[in-house]
């Protein structure tokens, strides 16, 4: 009963994850503003890349961050509900971080013992690339993983934040900075995960590196990031091929800087 009970808590975080994923905005923005749908044109798709070299880098951030938020919304959202509502003895249905940390008898109480929460950005990242709203045609997935990172911790965001953009900056690309900062991070996930099941960091560490004692980065997450990494790859296998051919168009913002300051 306990195993079905945890496996329908994680059907639920899934399917959570993919209704607050399967909203966009680039789409509703595009008819209002400019009176094109972003999968007419370019890569036809509506993720924040495609929309930036329509429309220029200020539409690129709005979706680019609309999107982190929606995959940030859907992993507190199921935090939320899985630690606040009162279950058994007062206890919400999951451990916070200090006893799922501590682990034996401490999270006996608890009918779901493990960070469960993190499978919301699976469903996440279904609702970006296959959104029920929208004929289940998004994006790429690039910024709901970011999101991710984003959210987890200051540590794995200042990783991701270094490699991305000194890929970006030696390439031009935005696909491929995205795909070497995925697997950077995968790697570092795994890392983390294997030290804290091996009980090598303390608790306070685990606290600092973290936002707040509030997400646990075990297994679980290192398992999502990877499934999140290898879904992001697979949909950028097109512009993995164009690289490889030479034909992959480079953003050329940073250029333009570059021939300002050349010229004052």
């Amino acid at each position: 009963m306990n195993i079905l009970f945890n496996i329908l808590i994680a059907l639920g975080c899934v399917i959570i994850g993919y209704l607050l994923g399967s909203s966009n905005i680039s789409i509703p923005l595009g008819k209002l503003i400019f009176k094109q749908d972003p999968r007419d044109f370019g890569s036809h798709n509506c993720g924040a890349t495609n929309c930036g070299r329509l429309w220029g880098k200020k539409w690129f951030f709005i979706v680019f961050f609309f999107d982190v938020f929606k995959t940030i919304a859907s992993l507190y959202i199921c935090w939320a509900l899985l630690t606040f509502i009162p279950v058994k003895n007062g206890h919400g249905l999951m451990p916070e971080v200090y006893a799922m940390h501590r682990g034996g008898a401490e999270i006996e109480d608890f009918l779901v013992k493990w960070p469960v929460y993190w499978l919301a950005c699976v469903g996440a990242v279904l609702g970006n690339i296959f959104p029920l709203f929208i004929r289940f045609k998004g994006g790429k997935a690039a910024s709901t993983y970011l999101g991710l990172t984003i959210t987890t911790s200051w540590g794995f965001t200042a990783v991701c934040v270094v490699v991305y953009f000194t890929t970006l900056f030696k390439s031009r690309y935005v696909s491929l900075s995205s795909i070497i900062c995925g697997i950077v991070n995968v790697i570092v996930s795994w890392v983390w995960a294997i030290l804290l099941l091996l009980k090598v960091i303390p608790y306070n560490l685990v606290c600092m590196l973290n936002w707040a004692p509030i997400l646990y980065c075990n297994y679980v997450y290192a398992t999502v990031m990877t499934i999140l990494i290898l879904v992001m790859i697979y949909r950028h296998h097109e512009n993995i091929a164009r690289i490889k051919a030479g034909t992959e168009r480079k953003v050329h913002w940073m250029d333009k800087k570059k021939k300002e300051e050349a010229s004052n």
